[in-house]
């Protein structure tokens, strides 16, 4: 070990000591030097000059002789040892300077003369000249203070230093030695009793270390009482070690069998999911595959109703399977976001689209606002967001009633929060004015299998599920929920996600830049949005919010724009604001100046009222896509589409398998359970295709050997060999025939399997499309049309209105309207028409019931009833007298209501005598 020397610190510590004591030495001799320098004897000299002076001048100044006192300055003048002398003559206002020798540098003596002390390196006497006890005058010598040398003081501090530290050396490496030796000698011996471990002995030495020898000999002795309780310690310490390390085995084995157990458990569980998630939909494929096909056969209207029920039923069923399996793979973590360029605008209103009958059922005002400074193209998955947006909205209006004095209201918002050239920031809302949560129930209405309260499952029914997987999708879409609610004012959900730009990000742009339109809405909330959109769009914007300052502009004539255009109207006729007949009034009333109307309207019926400058416009709910649309073809700037009417399609007959083979139209169905091959089947003969049945992938692979089938229906999991087996051995056989007159085979794949990457994986073996059970008859249509159309047939609509053009009259049925609703099937017309017949009489006594007890109400609700009950069978005469009845039972009096009601009866006994005649 290295010694340790005390020379240094010794060394500084009496360095500091030399300084502190030679700087007091000097300091004290330059102090006597300085007050020597000061008083030394040149002021003496000074003043026994002038005093001389003074003897030998006053002569000539009582002769009045100033000027032969000269000679006399000059013998005190020595200006190479700076002294020099001035006399003055005293007089008003200031002494006078009469005789002077020459000046010393630096001197003022006009300042000296009043405040001597203040020349700074000049010693200055001033000596007044009397006569007869008056002064006449005064004589000022001066003399030049020689400077002060500093040198001697200096040297000697230098030399006095360097003895000091020299003397401060010597000495720390005397006190050195000594204390080294007694410390060398102290820590041999320590040293010794370390190396050998006894602590037991003790240290002796001398002067000022026998204090820290005695502390050590105490620390020695603890030390020992250490070492024995340190063993003592060990030994219950291995003691302890050996049970902790058995029990942490015992409790490391438990816990692995436990995470065994709960990963089997887990893996159970999904497998249970997928299973009965497969074996429900498998049954349920046949359901709703059997009722699409139940029907397109002749049914009652009570028995058709039945089928809406049974098919109902059957997608709620759906839906909760399917919330279980997203909340199961969202806690497994293996729930996967697609990320693909989207319209936030398409999702909402196609979920509004989707909402409204729901919200019409139970008479709720259903409105949706997309914030139009929100581009397209933004990245994001579709399906999700649209699940989220279904669950929110659905549960607001699930939850909110229109009372007598309120009506439930339910708005879908999409808002742009902020933007960067990178992401954009949206905040999807959900708002209602229903019975609201207090904070008690906020704080668990995201929990898993749980409502506001336990009634509600009872009452609206529902899992508990979708709230929390809207939680959960939007953590995985790093956005974030929120709910605000306060009880009896309604509930706001805001859901904020950050969407990432995309290359196909595009700002919405419509053509409405300068086009005048005028907005009338007494609904706060849709005036909003219709000024929102159209402002955005560029369009000069007026809006009206009261039917009487409507009603006087609307009789003013507008002034063209730079384009000649006349003004749009934009009318908001939803939910009563504006009857039919104030409509009518308002038209008639309004300028003749080429001004196109847009009415908004929520009754679908009043759709088809078009005009050449008036369109009504179905908005419920307000549709931006089709508010655009709509005012565009109403200005002249987009051209009217052409309407196609499509109607139900008759079942029709399937060719043989020889027909359909020949013409390279047979279908090949791999299904290995028999009652999705009798349903899909029947689906496909209704839709009029032809089908050979392989009951495993094996025995589709040697039919498909014998003939290169154009399309192929395969199920994914199948005995002998699975659907991608299927698949893959198809396209690798394929490559090998050399053929170009076979045919090229398209691959469907049709699966109960609904879980997310199913179809990519589908398409990666080679199928062409991807097809979930249960199988909609639509959708089965849809995507044959596509991958194997048939030949186009004529039209029920077209040969129900080739058979009533022959018909000279108007008769009191229209077929082309009862067709689009029921077929060209007539035993089913008979049938239904014979329904209405007996269902309408009824209405008509109720409602010449209520003319009689003066009830608008029901007048209002039977009126409505007889009218769409019309409509469905082509009553369009009877369909027009009960609208007008229907929209008189507001305000008409009764006399007039009665005459209507009289005309009503009339044209129905016109269609039950048509109808007896016809059948």
């Amino acid at each position: 070990m290295e010694k340790s020397s005390f020379v240094s610190p010794l060394f500084l510590r009496l360095s500091l000591l030399v300084v502190l004591l030679v700087s007091l030495q000097t300091s004290y001799g330059f102090y006597q030097d300085w007050q020597h320098h000061q008083t030394q004897p040149a002021s003496t000299n000074l003043q026994q000059d002038a005093q001389l002076l003074a003897q030998a001048i006053t002569p000539m100044l009582q002769l009045n002789r100033w000027d032969d006192a000269a000679p006399l300055l000059e013998l005190v003048n020595n200006a190479k040892d700076g002294r020099a002398a001035y006399l003055y003559k005293q007089q008003k206002p200031e002494p006078a300077l009469m005789v002077h020798t020459n000046g010393l540098a630096g001197f003022n003596p006009a300042l000296a003369l009043t405040q001597p002390r203040l020349q700074a390196g000049f010693s200055v006497y001033l000596l007044p000249l009397q006569q007869q006890g008056k002064t006449v005058g005064q004589l000022m010598l001066v003399s030049k203070i020689a400077p002060f040398n500093y040198l001697p003081t200096l040297l000697q501090w230098i030399f006095s230093f360097i003895i000091g530290l020299v003397l401060a050396w010597l000495l720390a490496a005397h006190l050195n030695k000594r204390l080294q030796r007694d410390i060398d000698t102290l820590n041999d011996d320590i040293s010794a009793a370390i190396a050998l471990g006894q602590f037991s002995g003790s240290l002796s030495s001398r002067d000022g270390l026998a204090a820290l020898a005695l502390n050590i000999n105490q620390l020695f002795k603890k030390i020992a009482q250490g070492q024995k309780e340190l063993k003592n310690s060990e030994a219950d310490i291995a003691k302890l070690k050996q049970e902790v390390d058995t029990r942490i085995k015992e409790r490391t084995d438990a816990l692995e069998s436990a995470k065994l157990t709960a990963e089997k458990a887990n893996e159970a569980k999904s497998t249970f999911l997928a299973t009965m998630s497969h074996e429900i939909r498998t049954p349920m494929n046949g359901i709703i595959g059997t009722i699409d096909l139940l029907r397109k056969t002749q049914l009652a209207t009570a028995q058709f109703r039945m089928t809406d029920t049974i098919r109902e039923s059957s997608f709620s069923l759906l839906r909760i399977l399917d919330d279980i399996l997203d909340f199961s793979k969202i806690e497994a973590g293996k729930l996967e976001l697609e990320s693909i360029p989207l319209s936030l605008g398409d999702i909402i209103e196609a979920v509004g689209r989707i909402l409204i009958s729901m919200a019409y059922q139970r008479q709720i005002d259903l409105k949706i606002y997309i914030d139009p400074r929100i581009p397209d193209g933004l990245m994001g998955d579709p399906v999700r967001l649209r699940q989220i947006l279904y669950n929110l909205a659905g549960n607001a209006i699930k939850f909110t009633q229109t009372s007598n004095g309120k009506t439930g209201l339910v708005q879908i918002r999409a808002d742009l929060l902020d933007e960067n050239m990178e992401f954009d920031v949206v905040q999807l809302s959900v708002i209602d004015n229903g019975k609201g949560m207090t904070q008690r129930q906020l704080h668990y209405v995201f929990q898993p299998f749980s409502q506001a309260e336990g009634s509600i499952t009872r009452k609206y029914g529902g899992t508990g599920l979708g709230l929390s997987i809207c939680q959960r999708l939007t953590a995985l879409m790093y956005g974030d929920i929120e709910v605000q609610s306060e009880v009896g004012k309604g509930t706001e959900f805001k859901v904020k996600l950050p969407m990432r730009r995309s290359d196909e990000t595009l700002p919405l742009q419509v053509g409405l830049k300068d086009l005048s339109i005028k907005v009338f809405s007494q609904d706060a909330l849709n005036l909003e949005s219709l000024h929102s959109y159209f402002s955005y769009a560029g369009a000069d914007v007026e809006t009206i919010d009261n039917l009487a300052v409507l009603e006087q502009m609307i009789t003013v004539a507008h002034q063209p724009n730079l384009k000649n255009e006349a003004a749009v109207w934009v009318l908001d006729a939803t939910y009563q604001q504006l009857s039919q007949a104030q409509i009518h009034e308002l038209l008639a009333k309004s300028a003749k100046d080429g001004r196109h109307f847009i009415i908004l309207t929520n009754l679908p019926e009043l759709a088809d009222h078009n005009a050449p400058d008036v369109y009504y416009l179905h908005s419920a709910p307000i549709c931006r896509s089709h508010l655009y649309e709509t005012v565009l073809i109403s200005a002249g700037r987009k051209q009217k589409p052409q309407q196609q009417h499509k109607a139900q399609q008759l079942p029709l007959s399937a060719p043989s398998q020889e027909q359909a083979r020949a013409q390279g139209k047979l279908i090949l169905l791999a299904e290995d359970n028999l009652m999705n091959q009798r349903v899909i089947v029947d689906q496909l003969n209704a839709l009029g295709y032809a089908v050979d049945v392989a009951d495993d992938g094996a025995l589709a692979l040697e039919k498909w050997r014998q003939y290169r089938y154009p399309l192929l229906l395969t199920d994914l999991h199948m005995p002998n060999m699975s659907g991608y087996d299927l698949a893959a051995a198809i396209r690798k056989e394929a490559l090998q025939y050399d053929d170009e007159n076979s045919q090229f085979t398209r691959i469907i794949a049709v699966t109960a399997n609904a879980l997310k990457g199913e179809e990519q994986k589908c398409l990666s073996v080679g199928m062409d499309g991807y097809i979930t059970k249960p199988i909609e008859l639509a959708t089965l249509e849809t995507l044959l049309q596509r991958w194997l159309p048939l030949e186009k047939t004529p039209s029920p609509v077209a040969t129900a209105a080739a058979l009533t053009q022959n018909n000279k009259t108007s008769p009191p049925i229209c077929f082309t309207t009862i067709a689009n609703f029921l077929g060209n099937e007539p035993a089913k017309h008979e049938e239904h028409l014979n329904y209405f017949v007996n269902h309408a009489a009824g209405l008509l006594s109720q409602i010449e019931q209520n003319i009689q007890l003066q009830d608008r109400n029901g007048l209002h609700t039977t009126a409505h009833q007889l009218k769409s009950a019309a409509k469905s069978v082509g009553a369009l005469q009877l369909t027009e007298i009960a609208l007008q009845l229907e929209q008189g039972s507001e305000s008409a009096d009764f006399d007039q209501l009665a005459q209507q009601a009289l005309e009503l009866r009339q044209r129905y006994q016109d269609v039950v005598a048509y109808v007896q005649q016809r059948y």
